[in-house]
């Protein structure tokens, strides 16, 4: 039988004692009931985890002991998604799934034909329950890994994304198949809105690097599309 997991961020990491705070030692403490004597796993997020056991709960924090503590190295083909901004409940379902299937990193971007419009403070909202979300879907799956989640750019600036292969889902005639992808360290792929890019994003960002891949004859949603790549780039390229 598998331990309760909680996250605990790298830099709050200070073993051999560990300390959960907000709303990780709530659902450990409050929610969970677990008191001390209990063993819990505690997971960074970046592939490091540990077996612990409780020495102290108080409302507001957790403390344990690590009993054991190991490490998985990341995989070594690094996914990188760049997913236009869409509605709310599709993007969330897209976090989830992009932590199950070990995105490294998610970088939403903000195109012409995006209808979700967020000012600096709806941004900083999202953006803390989006980790939130991806941190549950990692303790539910238990992968070691949460994916960096960056705050929103612009088209122009998500095309400026360093990875050694760029791939932009298209109907092009020119697209190849994900099974001919020549692997690599970095792949960035970049995903459009509900509406598709329009030709002119779409010019700009072949020109920028992106390669046109197709995902078949069948038009996807936007999050399928994002989720299906990811699914076929990890099958073949790791």
């Amino acid at each position: 039988m598998s331990l309760p997991r909680f996250h605990l961020p790298a830099a709050a990491w200070c073993s051999p004692h560990l300390t959960l705070t907000d709303d990780e030692a709530q659902h450990c403490g409050r929610v969970m009931r677990k008191q001390p004597g209990d063993e819990i796993e505690i997971f960074d997020g970046a592939g490091r985890l540990a077996v612990c056991e409780i020495t102290h709960v108080s409302k507001a924090e957790v403390q344990a002991k690590v009993v054991s503590e190991s490490r998985i190295e990341p995989f070594q083909t690094a996914i990188h998604l760049l997913p236009a901004l869409i509605k709310a409940e599709p993007f969330e379902w897209l976090l989830e799934k992009a932590v199950e299937l070990g995105a490294a990193s998610i970088q939403p971007v903000i195109t012409e034909r995006c209808v979700v419009h967020l000012d600096a403070a709806q941004t900083e909202k999202k953006l803390a329950k989006w980790r939130r979300h991806m941190i549950e879907s990692a303790k539910q799956c238990h992968t070691p890994f949460v994916p960096d989640l960056k705050a929103p750019v612009a088209f122009t600036a998500a095309l400026a994304v360093a990875a050694d292969l760029k791939l932009i889902p298209a109907l092009s005639e020119h697209s190849r198949t994900l099974k001919q992808i020549t692997p690599a360290a970095s792949v960035a792929v970049l995903i459009g809105p509900e509406g598709d890019f329009t030709p002119q994003e779409e010019a700009r960002a072949f020109a920028a690097g992106f390669a046109p891949v197709t995902l078949g004859p069948l038009i996807l949603r936007a999050e399928t599309a994002a989720i299906a790549t990811l699914a076929i780039l990890g099958h073949e390229l790791r």
